[in-house]
């Protein structure tokens, strides 16, 4: 399996505090099956602000780590990036990194946006040959209420990533039930982890594929953890199924 997002990479934001934990994590991402992992560390003004740089300076420190410590796994280039009006010009100028320096670029929306701005933001990416990733929308209150938002925006050409600790529950009630409208309805693409610990949140997939698993089909569900994030970190054309508009949408405030 292929994990496009996860805080691996120690001491550059939110994730692991040490080498040891990332090597952890590493060990944990292996027993379950992954092979590739994306780092993402965030980029977020004022809070978090590494260089191009620095980001793939500490992926090649901790490959080397991974390696002298036997731990089968690649972690490979990438940046978890909240989207802003500059986001196409820095990309360009190599400020912000892409996913493994392809046309695919993982977004975070804020919690709070209006709609017309970002599909706006979307299609000047979309147009300057960049596919934007939005980062667990299962999780943002505004899909939580208003799912079918994310359908414009994978209308448009946009692919979203749901995480798997929303998919099997441990991000609470509402992101569970969000993020299986999102899967039915296709308005979601690909499975990441999002980890950023050992414990409280580590780098596993196998749990939410058995879930999808069951949701859609074996087979489309391990297109979500291997097809779709192999074609992503190639940068090869994504081929998925249409989106589709949530039609009951009462059945998301009915528990």
């Amino acid at each position: 399996m292929i994990d496009i997002h996860c805080h691996i990479i120690p001491e550059i934001d939110d994730g692991p505090n040490s080498i040891e934990e990332s090597l952890a994590m590493a060990d944990i991402a292996e027993n379950d099956g992954i092979k590739t992992i994306v780092a993402t560390p965030h980029f977020l003004e004022g809070l978090y602000q590494p260089t191009s740089y620095y980001i793939l300076n500490k992926i090649r420190n901790l490959n080397n780590y991974l390696a002298s410590n036997n731990i089968n796994l690649k972690i490979i280039s990438g940046a978890d990036l909240h989207i802003s009006h500059e986001i196409v010009e820095r990309i360009k100028s190599n400020e912000f990194l892409t996913i493994n320096g392809t046309r695919y670029v993982l977004i975070e929306l804020p919690s709070q946006f209006l709609h017309d701005k970002i599909k706006e933001l979307l299609r000047k990416m979309i147009n300057n040959s960049l596919i934007p990733i939005i980062s667990h929308p299962e999780r943002n209150y505004l899909f939580q209420r208003s799912p079918n938002l994310l359908y414009d925006y994978i209308k448009d050409g946009a692919l979203a990533q749901v995480t798997a600790m929303s998919i099997t529950g441990d991000f609470g009630y509402e992101a569970k039930r969000t993020a299986k409208k999102m899967i039915i309805n296709r308005l979601v693409q690909i499975i990441a982890s999002d980890a950023h610990s050992k414990e409280s949140r580590p780098p596993i997939l196998s749990k939410a594929l058995n879930a999808v698993s069951k949701i859609l089909s074996p087979d489309e569900a391990y297109d979500m953890v291997q097809t779709i994030p192999e074609a992503v970190i190639n940068d090869h054309k994504v081929y998925t199924s249409p989106p589709e508009k949530v039609k009951n949408l009462f059945s998301l405030f009915v528990r």
